[in-house]
């Protein structure tokens, strides 16, 4: 059985094993590079003193403790950014592998818009005379 991820890109058919999110639109990836602090899967399996393989496994369950972004579809090529990241929580700050749990991905997307919509990502919408 497959599910869909509104908003996470085009390609977003996943079946409930694979808990990868797909990001499609460069300005979402920007976003959420500025916003979040996201490694290399080799960062992340030298951090977690683990193989690779285990953080693709461990970010593959559908209740997995690491959240891993897809950057791009298959067979798009990209040069400013790697196909696949683990998200180690906001940034700036540490590196903390588990800070994405009790919030939905898409939640995350949404923060890391605002805040990079946002020129200098400190005052929030306050900025532009809302509230």
């Amino acid at each position: 059985m497959a599910w869909s991820q509104p908003g996470l890109g085009a390609d977003t058919t996943l079946s409930p094993e694979m808990p990868r999110h797909y990001i499609d639109e460069e300005w979402d990836r920007d976003a959420l590079f500025a916003a979040r602090n996201l490694v290399t899967v080799e960062f992340a399996a030298e951090h977690l003193k683990v193989t690779t393989h285990t953080v693709a496994k461990a970010a593959g369950r559908a209740q997995g403790s690491l959240l891993m972004w897809i950057f791009g579809s298959r067979g798009q090529v990209m040069r400013k950014y790697r196909d696949v990241y683990v998200d180690m929580g906001p940034s700036p700050g540490p590196d903390l592998p588990h800070a994405w749990q009790g919030h939905a991905p898409e939640e995350l997307l949404g923060e890391a818009r605002l805040r990079h919509a946002d020129t200098d990502g400190l005052t929030g919408p306050e900025r532009h005379g809302r509230s």
